[in-house]
């Protein structure tokens, strides 16, 4: 008789440094998941007793196919190279969905599986996103050259007083996003544009835990003067030049701004690309939260 399949924790820091370097295989096709992991590691390098993190994969066998799923909190991200339906499906499966999850950067070949899935376990889904993906190698983004602010603006880090303002305004905004705009200022590359007459935040872009350019944005008093094009420019350059990393974005199908931006830096649309991302509300009339306090 065959032993049930398990889910296991990956813990050891060098396994999933080894994970992720599986997904460096055909480059970009899974600089996804790649980023994800890549994010995590840096954020445990920076805060080892880091919570409510934990990388499961089946029966510890991560290496034949680098089969994972992330968990932080009430965001879940899950990947293996193949897209192989199966393992990756009952891995997801034995998951405790009850409290809810954000579903994040469904790539196509894995939203068949997550749409069955959500079927059988009778899920209640919130919302569902499609989204395409532009990309700017590493190369390109150091040619972006000084970036120029206009007269009267400057450029400079996000501070974390900024964050409910961020928040306020993110389109993907959420209960629990707070604490995760906090995290994202704290741990990850970012710009700020600010006034400089009066010191105010005008203009910013964060990036996310799976690498994408994310809450690009231009206070409403600001806008139609090309701010968002500079700190696109500017985080795109930071992240080519600090970290030696490909720049990726995902942009609502039907943000046209945000397309032109990434066009007039010359990102490449991957055509045929898409990614979705999703909610799933927790069992009964709660919602996922974040305690403020962790």
């Amino acid at each position: 008789m065959a032993t049930a399949k398990q889910l296991t924790k990956i813990t050891d820091i060098a396994d999933l440094k080894n994970l992720q370097k599986l997904y460096l295989k055909d480059w970009p096709s899974h600089c996804v998941a790649y980023f994800w992991l890549d994010n995590y590691i840096r954020w445990l390098h920076q805060n080892p007793s880091l919570k409510h993190l934990n990388f499961y994969t089946l029966d510890n066998d991560w290496k034949r196919d680098g089969l994972f799923i992330l968990v932080h909190r009430y965001q879940l991200f899950f990947s293996n190279i193949s897209k192989r339906k199966t393992e990756l499906k009952l891995a997801l499966k034995l998951l405790d969905w009850s409290g809810g999850f954000k579903v994040s950067a469904i790539q196509e070949a894995h939203h068949e599986i997550y749409k069955e899935l959500v079927a059988e376990l009778n899920l209640n889904m919130d919302r569902e996103m499609n989204t395409i993906m532009f990309s700017l190698n590493c190369q390109e983004a150091e040619k972006l050259g000084e970036i120029q602010c206009p007269e009267g603006y400057y450029l400079d880090k996000v501070r974390l007083e900024h964050a409910e303002l961020i928040n306020d305004l993110w389109s993907a905004r959420h209960p629990g996003s707070l604490k995760l705009i906090q995290m994202l200022i704290t741990y990850n590359t970012n710009v700020g544009l600010y006034e400089k007459e009066s010191g105010s935040l005008c203009a910013w872009c964060l990036r996310l835990q799976s690498g994408f350019l994310g809450a690009l944005e231009v206070i409403q008093t600001h806008q139609r003067r090309g701010l968002g094009l500079v700190v696109a420019a500017a985080i795109s350059k930071t992240i080519a030049t600090d970290l030696q990393q490909d720049i990726t974005a995902l942009v609502n199908m039907n943000n046209n701004a945000a397309r032109r931006v990434f066009e007039k830096l010359n990102f490449k649309l991957l055509r045929g690309e898409h990614y979705y991302w999703s909610m799933i509300k927790p069992n009964g009339s709660g919602q996922i939260s974040w305690p403020s306090n962790e």
